[in-house]
Parts: structure tokens; sequence; C-alpha cells
């Protein structure tokens, strides 16, 4: 047999010197210099001599260092998707204005934008059943599905591809494949009931220019089923009608290392970001500016005081406790419903690799439209993976690293009634949470076989999701307490400071959101139309006399250019 050391005299001497002289290396005795403590410690710490000048203990006890003072052009809060898009837009159209970041969190990106804190689906409403609400016949049978939310998704979705095509041509974007990825969106329906809205829904879209390249797969057609989601059919009761449309444009972000690639380029172009800091206050001071406390760990007081003419919060859930500081009327009655859960995370290749496209289906009946399940292709860091989900379930933080505090503390006169009245309209997203915490590991496995017949327990992991504040405010029109599911900007009432409220869809539309907060406060202000060609070369479908995100034109022309430029720029053309 052979061995490390061969057995000649000369090989067996040099190992038997080698062997000690190894040993040495990998440990040390008690006479080793760097065991060795040089006398009696006389410093004032263990790395410097004491000084003679110290001001000892008292001085960051008793508070003797002042709160740091700072004053820049716009502050903004939290270093999620929105804050990277807002903030890098803004650093571009005003590349001479000090803008500064606050993040508490060691790194962008880590709550919402998270890759495992969301769906990571680019949400253009290719797939997702809620955008398209029901119109029955007067016998309770269904007539159609409505498009014009769909149709707003779709383009605000557009206008998110062609910022970031603008990105990517313009180097402040890594290579496109680090975050994101072609991906067909199939839309499902199982039964009869389901196999009919798929349907209409198709009958309802297809026609438009911004839906034209949608497929379906009818009932009978199972060998093309099989072809566009194998792990949907296999093992699956012939006899259970199911019925698919799929669209090719369809796309898997990585929200998370978007962000964080958005906020390198806001970095390279002079923004400052300070992680690990937080924000403790916020109010206006008497020169009509904003006074952003914030609050570190550090050698000095901590504090400081952060002055700006404009702020924008992004800070997900807690963006309403801070807009409660701030003070602003304008966020009187909002409230915020904080629902998270987990996702059931598959890992295994022979499995991801069956699967790699993202299935939508319509609830059960009565189920909210946040309860919408999908079997997703995700990528998240280089890694493939199959995401089952959302398992709801039902929190007091508005963050997923935020207090149990954070509810109560958003409690105030002005949104008793609206809070009040929105869960008693939304008992059935009650009922459906409480149903998940409790629902047993194999009764999860049963709602993942559902979608996927053949599931193995052993693949699948339940892992946690992120927090989702969702929005209660007074309805517009009848002044009652709602729940809305979407987000929703709320500006100050000159336009200095605003901040976003809400969940999903909000890193698909993160730029579309973006232009409104720009139309929104500093639409009427003589820099905006020095902007207006930057921006219009940012997003060439963008008009300033359109709703923000919106497209003044839309043919077939003008959509399959987007598609075939945006495609091209980004490695996400249809495969």
């Amino acid at each position: 047999s052979s061995s490390a050391c061969n057995p000649s005299s000369r090989a067996v001497s040099s190992c038997n010197m080698a062997a000690p002289s190894l040993e040495k290396r990998l440990s040390a005795t008690a006479d080793d210099s760097i065991n060795q403590l040089g006398g009696s410690f006389r410093g004032s710490s263990m790395r410097v001599e004491k000084s003679k000048a110290s001001s000892g203990w008292c001085q960051g006890i008793c508070g003797g260092v002042p709160p740091k003072e700072r004053e820049v052009d716009v502050i903004l809060i939290g270093a999620g998707v929105m804050s990277a898009t807002v903030g890098l837009m803004l650093k571009e159209l005003e590349p001479n204005w000090k803008m500064m970041m606050f993040e508490r969190l060691g790194a962008p990106g880590e709550e919402s934008s998270n890759g495992f804190n969301n769906a990571g689906t680019g949400h253009a409403g290719f797939m997702e059943p809620n955008y398209t609400k029901e119109v029955k016949n007067s016998d309770g049978s269904l007539k159609t599905v409505t498009t014009d939310k769909v149709e707003h998704v779709c383009e605000q979705f557009l206008s998110s591809r062609q910022y970031w095509d603008y990105l990517t041509k313009t180097g402040k974007l890594p290579k496109p494949d680090t975050w994101i990825h072609q991906t067909n969106h199939i839309a499902l329906g199982v039964g009869k009931d389901q196999v009919e809205f798929i349907k209409k829904r198709y009958e309802a879209m297809k026609s438009h220019p911004l839906f034209a390249s949608m497929e379906i797969c009818l009932p009978e057609e199972k060998e093309k089923a099989k072809q566009w989601a194998p792990l949907i059919v296999k093992g699956r009761d012939p006899n259970e009608p199911i019925c698919m449309t799929k669209v090719s444009h369809g796309t898997d972000v990585d929200y998370g290392a978007l962000t964080k690639a958005k906020i390198t380029a806001f970095q390279e172009l002079g923004g400052d970001l300070r992680l690990h800091t937080e924000v403790t206050d916020l109010k206006k001071n008497n020169d009509g500016k904003w006074v952003v406390t914030t609050k570190v760990n550090g050698a000095g007081s901590g504090w400081a005081y952060n002055k700006a003419k404009f702020v924008f919060v992004g800070a997900g859930g807690w963006a309403l406790l801070m807009l409660q500081k701030a003070g602003i009327p304008e966020v009187n009655g909002y409230m915020a419903l904080p629902v998270t859960g987990d996702w059931a995370i598959c890992q295994n290749p022979e499995v991801v690799n069956q699967h790699k496209v993202k299935v939508y289906a319509p609830g059960a009946p009565g189920a909210p439209p946040m309860s919408m399940p999908h079997l997703d292709y995700r990528t998240i860091g280089g890694k493939e993976v199959l995401l089952f989900g959302p398992f709801g379930s039902m929190t007091m933080k508005f963050l997923r690293y935020g207090s149990i505090t954070d509810a109560f503390r958003a409690m105030k006169p002005h949104n008793l009634l609206p809070t009040a009245g929105a869960l008693s309209r939304n008992l059935s997203l009650a009922v459906m949470l409480m149903k998940d915490v409790f629902k047993s590991a194999m009764g999860k496995l049963q709602d993942i076989r559902h979608y996927y017949p053949e599931a193995d327990p052993d693949d699948w992991v339940f892992i946690p999701a992120g927090v989702r504040a969702q929005i209660i405010k007074k309805d517009p029109k009848t002044g009652k307490g709602m729940l809305q599911f979407g987000t929703e900007v709320v500006t100050g009432a000159n336009g200095t400071i605003v901040g976003l409220l809400g969940a999903s869809p909000g890193a698909s539309t993160c730029v579309s959101i973006a232009l409104d907060v720009i139309e929104k406060c500093f639409g009427s202000k003589p820099e905006f139309k020095k902007w207006s060609p930057k921006l219009k070369e940012m997003i060439p479908s963008w008009s300033p006399d359109v709703a923000a995100g919106d497209m003044k034109k839309v043919t077939p022309d003008v959509v399959n250019n987007i598609y075939k430029t945006t495609g091209a720029t980004l490695k996400i053309a249809p495969k």
C-alpha cells in the first residue's frame, strides 16, 4: 500500500524531521513569546498607556460631549430599495446636493428588500390574480375580469425596467445576472371555478398590447402543461382540471442585491451612507427645515442633530412611526396592520431544475388578496431555490428586526376608529392568519402538494419571511376604515417631507414611486423643469403630464421596443 512518506531511509528521516516542525507551527507552549505578558498592566486601556490629559470616566457618563450637528440638502431614512432608488435618482439630478442616508442595521437592504423577505417577483401583472377583479353575471356566474389595475402595474414595472436599463448602460449597476433573471410567469387555475377564472382573465388581457405575448394552456392540453410546469402536473389526479397562462417576459429579481448595488452607486456619486445609525426623532425647525435626530453607540455622545431641506422616509413599517413623529397632519388616520409568516424553501437541485418558473394561483374563496399562494423559482445571492408561500402569521412588529411595541406606539386617537373599522371588515384575514399560525408542518406540506403533488417533505424547510405593514386608513369615499393592500406615498403639505407606507408591489414599482415622490415634492419648484430632460433619459416612456409610472402612449410598437431594448441590456429576453 502507498503512504504519504515513502519508506526509503531518506524519506523516513525527512518525515520524522517534518512532523515536529509541523506540530510546532500549529501549537505553542507557555514560554512562547506570543503567550508572554510584559509585566504589570499600567495602561488606561489594553491598547494605550494612561494619558495625563485624560478627562476620566465622568465625561462619557455625565454627557460632556455635545451632540454632533450637521446640515445637508437631503436625508433618506432607511437603506432599502426605495431610499436607494430615490437617493440615486436625486443624486444624478442634483450632483452638488449633500445627501445622507441612515440605516440602523449593519448593511443596506436587509429588511423587506432582503431576498428571503419578499417573493422576488418583478410584479408586472402577468400572473397575479389579485390584480384582476371578477365581474359577475346576474346569475352569479363569472362574466369577465377588470384590467385597469393590472395595466397600471405592468406600466409601472416597464418604468423600472427602463431605469435599470439606463443604470446598467451607464455602469451604475453590476452585471444583470447578479440581481435579475428571466423567468416565465404562469397563472394557474386548479379546479372548475379557477379554470374558468384563468380563461376569462386570458380573454380580457390578451388583446392589450402589454399582454399580447400571453399564451394559454387549456385543461385538455396536458403535454403542453408538462412542458410549461412539470412539477405542477406530475402526480396530479388526471381528472382534476388545470388551466394556465404564460408570459415569457417575466422576471425574478433579487431586490436585496439590487438595493446594495444602487446604494454603492449612490455613494460613488458622493452620497453618504451611515450604517448602525438609528433615527430617534424627526421634527420641523422654525426655519422650515427638518431636524433628524440620530443615535449611535459611539465614542462621543452618540447623538447627532441632522438638518435637511428635504426628508424621504423609506423605513418600511417604521415609516408610519417616523411620519407620526414629524407631526404632519397628512398622516392622521393612518395605521398599519403588521403581517409576517414563513416561506417553505426547497434547495434540492433536482427539484429546482424542473421548475425555473414562477406560478401564482387564486387563493381560497374569501381569502384576502395578500394570501395568493405561489411557487417561485428564485436566485438569491447566486443560490437557486424554490419558495412556496406565504404562510401567514401575526406580529406586533412593523419590521422583522423591529420591536414588539411598534403597533402599540403607532396607536393614536386619530387612527382608533379607522383601525376598528378596517379590522371588522377584514375578519377573513384574521381567520386565515390564525389557521396558518396553528397549521402543522404536515398541513403546510399539504398546501404545497396542492401545487406540487409529489413534494417530498424532506426537501422543504420553513424559514421566516419579512414583515408587511399593510395600510389601514380612512376610505376617501366613505370615511370608514379600510385595509389597503399596496403602497401609498404620504406627502407633507409643502413637499419637504414624504414617506412610503404599505407593502407589495413596492419594490417592483420603486421607480414609479420615486418619480411620484419627485413630482409631488419638486413639481412646482424651478429645478423640476431643469430635471425633465434627465428624467426622460433615465425612463424614456416618462412624461410629466401623466401620472408617475403611467405611459402616455401604449401601442404594440412602443411596448415591444421596451421589452426588446431592456431585455437585451438586462439579459432577460425570453428564452
